[in-house]
């Protein structure tokens, strides 16, 4: 038999069940040593150890016995403590009316504990099962009345009443409970979903589809954002503009169609070759850009020249095999560079590596 784990709302309401416990024995154990010093002394047929006995200790004990058993199955059983708390509830019921006063006419309302608990586990088979245990009572209860004790049946009378109308409105509770929870797990999965469409529209608006790397706007913002940040937390970052050389003849040659095989797998091959705190972008149609941190330039120089010899030596099935060159340009960022001036001289440098024979980096 498959037994649910608890959540953590029912495990906070099996906790608050049992705090309850503990305090109706609190307040029953109160109530009767009000009781005992209330007497004044006239105990009928019984002395005071006697009293103590019978209606102190022993009913208290039994009690505090049922709850030791509960809080025990709430800690090393948690799955099984709403059922055992339901039954707890009908025992902790039972075995206050069969100690309390026979006198006291009310007692019988007792047993609206358990359907009280079933109401809050908003569970309709506790609610029946507690609804027949109530029932059986009450039918022992019309049984054992003298058919003459015309008083104590219109008691019992208006107790039977008051469980059926108890019932009642525990079904009522636990539906409209049920239909709370079922708006609010909507509720719940629509903010899910709008949450999972934002995110996705974010994305959208920050990647460039065609290659998956990040677009011209995210770059900028990115680049600003490391810029500021330098202030306060100096680290050493490169940006690198890199260009696929002689582009416009690949489109020319064989088409746009290839032209775009072409950016995805440069692409590709740079995010291959990046680190997980590093940042590649397509800047606009066959240019990209890099911006690599916490790395000596040194170390930054080696990724760019390790992604120009992959692309450089990746051939293209779409282009006969043969490949594609790229042109970077590279600037080491200092402390006083702004962001215009950082992207100026990755610029300049790719300019430089194009004008002095392509296929290469340069360093300004």
């Amino acid at each position: 038999m498959y037994i649910p784990t608890q959540t953590p709302r029912a495990t906070y309401w099996n906790r608050v069940l049992l705090n309850v416990f503990w305090v109706i024995l609190l307040v029953n154990l109160s109530s009767q040593i009000f009781v005992f010093e209330s007497m004044w002394g006239y105990r009928p047929h019984v002395t005071a150890e006697q009293y103590i006995i019978s209606y102190v200790l022993t009913p208290d004990l039994v009690i505090l016995a049922l709850i030791l058993v509960l809080e025990g199955i709430y800690k090393w059983k948690p799955q099984f403590s709403e059922a055992s708390i339901t039954v707890g509830s009908h025992l902790y019921a039972i075995f206050i009316i069969m100690f309390i006063n026979p006198e006291i006419g009310v007692k019988p309302l007792i047993m609206l504990l358990p359907l009280l608990v079933s109401m809050i586990y908003l569970n309709s088979t506790y609610l029946i099962a507690s609804t027949i245990i109530s029932l059986v009572y009450i039918i022992i209860l019309f049984s054992t009345t003298s058919t003459y004790d015309y008083t104590l049946r219109v008691e019992n009378i208006i107790i039977a009443i008051i469980f059926a109308g108890t019932s009642l409105t525990g079904f009522g509770v636990i539906r409209r409970g049920r239909d709370l929870l079922q708006s609010l797990e909507n509720s719940m999965k629509s903010e899910q979903d709008l949450r999972i469409q934002n995110i996705i529209m974010d994305r959208l608006s920050k990647i460039d589809p065609l290659t998956d790397l990040y677009n011209h706007k995210t770059f900028h913002e990115y680049l600003g954002w490391l810029i500021d940040h330098q202030q306060n937390n100096p680290f050493p970052m490169q940006l690198a503009v890199l260009d696929i050389d002689n582009f416009k003849k690949v489109n020319d040659l064989y088409g746009h169609w290839v032209g775009d095989i072409v950016l995805k797998q440069v692409a590709a091959i740079i995010l291959k070759n990046i680190g997980a705190d590093d940042f590649a972008a397509r800047y606009g149609g066959e240019e990209f850009v890099i911006i690599l941190t916490a790395k000596p330039l040194e170390t930054s120089y080696e990724i760019n020249e390790k992604i120009r010899a992959d692309i450089a030596a990746m051939p293209i099935a779409e282009m006969e095999g043969q490949s594609v060159t790229i042109s970077i340009g590279m600037h080491d960022f200092v402390g006083a560079d702004s962001k215009s001036f950082v992207f100026q001289k990755a610029d300049d440098a790719l300019y430089e590596a194009k004008k002095t024979g392509k296929n290469k980096i340069v360093v300004l």
